[in-house]
């Protein structure tokens, strides 16, 4: 049994994606909900509501009268939930695997409604595009990626070595793809290269916002799910990238990404900002702290109000100067801004009213307008960050076929390497008893690791389970663990450098984690360790290093596993040597 369901803050179903045994049973638990004749097959959001009325409810007085929700809780005969929040929106994983799993896809899932929907969260001014996109890369990852690939395990792309003259190539076709991208009058593009699941090179202009790491993961799951549905692949898709974390512009940026699958198993991707990125970010950061101050509003928290208004006040007029710096016209956009100033002048009062008395009356007041306000807020942000129609895609085919002629001479040999990128056999002369090892940036987003193949000594379960292993304790702060079993000796290591290579040495994570554990201060994630839900790397290096800017801290992951007969001090050595091994082939500077 498999399912996800969302609901909105009226506790109405506004997206389900249930599989056939957990709507049969459904089915079987409440046959009196469904009409005569039904099926399990015709469930329905009306439905569904009566049989998660109650945990919903509870849900809500939870945060509302505690503000601790339930993250998950287990039922009988292995059935476990797990549960998430995103603007207002709760989602409601459902499934028969264990706790930590499903948090993981239940973050995944979260992910890529940001992506898909920015800030319009299953809106009806949202396209039904979106809504089968999301139900396709929820299916993909869930059935076939996440249990088959080291990509969408580790939330990490492999990286495919080629010399520097092919390299060369590859990034004078995605130079050439950009030149044309601006004669066409796209000055923020970027156009990047894979092939099969492989990141060969990447390109972009100069005015563009750096992809972050989560972005490239997130275009490769959403290109591999389109591709098991489509043999040949040629596609605009409208999507919302992060963007990196310290950028002020980032968080929600409108792009078109034309998907082409170019010949030997090349795929192109091409990614078009088109919209005003100043109000783009500031919508997107109003839109967040409007539901903290709603979430506030309900626990009745009116100390903590009055700093969380300032900072809606701040967002709102960020947002109304970006628009009139934008010059954006048209009739909508004027109608919408006019509706919108008047909604949030009629609500500034209320608030000035309500800080001056603090009277439940007037807080009940700005309860019952905020939901128009949010509804001129989606529109707007509709309008102004939502409409493409304007982008020329029509040429995006030919650039894909200028990129593929320039490197046709080297496409076959491309697709041959990707089939044998990296091999533990060339490692065992310098490593032995190495069995297989993954190398991750976490700073770039990007792997290094042999290929599972069938006739290795590791299997794919055993990589599976050590890497779970690896992120429990994780999570209670160890950024070493080694261990071993009958059969093998595993390692895992996590560490920072600076923009030099130079290793830092943060703080005492273990001591961090049970100091802070009673305390509202404590690196808590919502998410598993990972990048698609939230960059969990990032987030940890900001704890680690607090005085440090953002972005100037790079973090790396190892996970080595040898053969049992291989001594802890071999092993460690081996990881080391093996680190600096990676570096040079890999060109980084470690």
């Amino acid at each position: 049994m498999n399912g996800l369901i969302v609901f909105n803050s009226a506790n109405d179903v506004v997206f389900q994606q249930l599989n056939t045994a957990l709507a049969e049973h459904f089915f079987a638990k409440n046959p009196d909900l469904f009409p005569e004749n039904a099926t399990a097959a015709s469930i329905d959001g009306n439905i569904i509501l009566q049989i998660f009325s109650p945990i919903i409810n509870s849900q809500r007085i939870m945060h509302c009268q505690f503000d601790n929700t339930y993250s998950s809780f287990q039922c009988e005969k292995g059935l476990n939930f797990a549960f998430g929040d995103l603007l207002g929106y709760t989602f409601v994983k459902i499934g028969q695997r264990p706790v930590e799993i499903l948090k993981r896809h239940l973050g995944v899932a979260i992910a890529l409604a940001r992506h898909l929907y920015g800030a319009n969260l299953f809106a009806p001014q949202a396209s039904s595009v979106q809504e089968e996109l999301l139900s396709t890369c929820l299916e993909s990852y869930e059935e076939h990626l996440w249990d088959e690939e080291q990509t969408m395990l580790l939330e990490a792309l492999p990286r495919l070595l080629v010399n520097n003259e092919l390299n060369r190539v590859v990034h004078s076709a995605l130079d050439a793809a950009l030149e044309r991208l601006k004669e066409m009058g796209h000055l923020r593009t970027h156009a990047l290269v894979f092939v099969t699941n492989k990141f060969v090179a990447s390109a972009a202009s100069k005015q563009a916002l750096p992809l972050s790491p989560s972005d490239l993961v997130f275009l490769t799951l959403l290109s591999r799910s389109l591709q098991r549905q489509h043999r040949q692949l040629n596609r605009s898709v409208a999507v919302f990238l992060q963007g990196v974390s310290h950028d002020p512009q980032s968080g929600c940026v409108p792009c078109i990404a034309h998907l082409s699958q170019l010949s030997k198993g090349v795929l192109l991707v091409q990614v078009i900002e088109y919209a005003n990125l100043q109000v783009a970010s500031s919508m997107y950061d109003t839109f967040f702290v409007l539901q903290k101050i709603v979430t506030l509003q309900i626990q009745g928290d009116a100390d903590a109000m009055r700093p969380t208004y300032d900072s809606l006040e701040s967002f709102v007029k960020q947002t109304l100067e970006a628009l009139k710096r934008s010059k954006l016209k048209g009739d909508e956009v004027d109608t919408s801004l006019k509706k919108f100033i008047s909604k949030w002048d009629n609500l500034k009062k209320m608030y000035a009213d309500f800080f001056r008395s603090v009277e439940r009356e007037l807080l009940v007041r700005i309860e019952s307008n905020i939901p128009s306000f949010m509804d001129e807020l989606k529109q707007l942000f509709t309008l102004t960050c939502c409409d493409s129609s304007s982008i020329a895609l029509d040429q995006l085919p030919d650039v894909a076929a200028l990129v593929e002629g320039r490197i046709l001479e080297i496409s076959e040999f491309l697709a041959v390497k990707a089939e044998r990128n990296i091999t533990i056999d060339a490692y065992l002369e310098d490593f032995p008893g190495l069995i297989h090892f993954v190398y991750v940036n976490r700073t770039t987003g990007l792997m290094i690791a042999p290929d599972l193949r069938a006739n290795q000594l590791i299997s794919k379960e055993r990589l599976w389970s050590m890497v779970s292993f690896t992120r429990n304790y994780l999570k209670k702060g160890h950024t070493t663990v080694m261990w071993k079993d009958k059969t093998f000796n595993y390692s895992y290591f996590l560490w920072f450098e600076d923009q030099s290579g130079v290793p830092m040495k943060s703080i005492d994570m273990q001591q961090h984690m049970v100091a802070s554990a009673l305390s509202s201060n404590a690196f808590k994630s919502q998410f598993e360790p990972g990048l698609l839900a939230a960059d969990y790397y990032q987030q940890l290096a900001e704890v680690c290093f607090p005085k440090v800017t953002p972005g100037k801290v790079k973090c790396y992951e190892l996970f080595c596993i040898h053969l049992g007969l291989v001594t802890s001090t071999c092993a460690v050595e081996h990881s080391r040597r093996l680190v600096a091994t990676i570096a040079d082939l890999a060109g980084e500077n470690n």
